[in-house]
């Protein structure tokens, strides 16, 4: 009987350990996971925003080197293109910043998210909350935000939608986050078999892996809702 018990302790023990080692190794794939999506920003942002400025720049730039009179007008939109540049470098650096992740809370991370969303233009983002706000752990939060961040490429690369919802509910023991698009929705079944459904699987996995569940819903050009539900600590 002593026996037994001290196996059941032993194993107990080392299933606790191996647990301990992936969350640790999901924690560091997901750090790795939010900078890089971060440097794909930045590198868009410069290549679609700050580069198309800047060339327009260099023309409005030419124009007035080239002209025996001033043109007011043309100086204008020049002191515009300048600002709109400048713009562009000031959000793109705080974005590299780390202590934003990791003093910020997750609405504001989120709201940030949001925010890169609405500068593409593509979709209506609407960002709500219900209840107070609660303090979270910094590890929970980190892979809360990159599910959220990545249900939103998802969003962006594949749903084709015009609009989207973020509603944040802060229960007594647990946050319930809800995001729903009006895209092209998908076939749950189907999309299991190719590469989409395997990330799928991974917010499912990395929902449970903190003590959550994630919930996906979807039907055919009527949209997808990922219900998220984590808890604080």
């Amino acid at each position: 009987m002593l026996l037994w018990q001290r196996r059941r302790s032993n194993h107990f023990i080392q299933e606790r350990e191996a647990a301990r080692l992936k969350f640790n190794e999901q924690l560091l794939k997901t750090q790795l996971e939010i900078q890089q999506q971060t440097l794909n920003m930045v590198s868009m942002e410069i290549h679609d925003n700050v580069g198309q400025t800047l060339s327009l720049l260099k023309v409005q730039m030419n124009i007035m080197d080239q002209s025996e009179v001033l043109n007011r007008t043309l100086m204008s939109e020049a002191k515009e293109s300048v600002s709109k540049a400048m713009n562009d470098l000031r959000f793109m650096a705080k974005s590299l910043s780390t202590e934003r992740v990791v003093h910020s809370n997750i609405l504001e991370m989120v709201s940030y998210e949001v925010q890169k969303i609405k500068h593409t233009g593509i979709m209506e983002v609407l960002q709500s909350m219900d209840g107070e706000e609660r303090l979270m752990s910094a590890e929970i939060k980190l892979i809360s935000f990159r599910i959220i961040q990545e249900c939103l490429q998802n969003i962006i690369k594949h749903a084709n939608a015009t609009e989207l919802k973020i509603t944040f509910s802060f229960m007594e023991h647990h946050l319930i986050i809800i995001i729903k698009d009006n895209g092209r929705g998908f076939n749950k079944e189907l999309q299991k078999l190719d590469d989409e459904g395997s990330g799928l699987k991974n917010i499912i996995a990395r929902a449970a892996l903190i003590g959550g569940e994630a919930q996906i819903n979807s039907v055919i050009n009527k949209g997808t809702t990922v219900h998220l539900t984590v808890p604080y600590v």
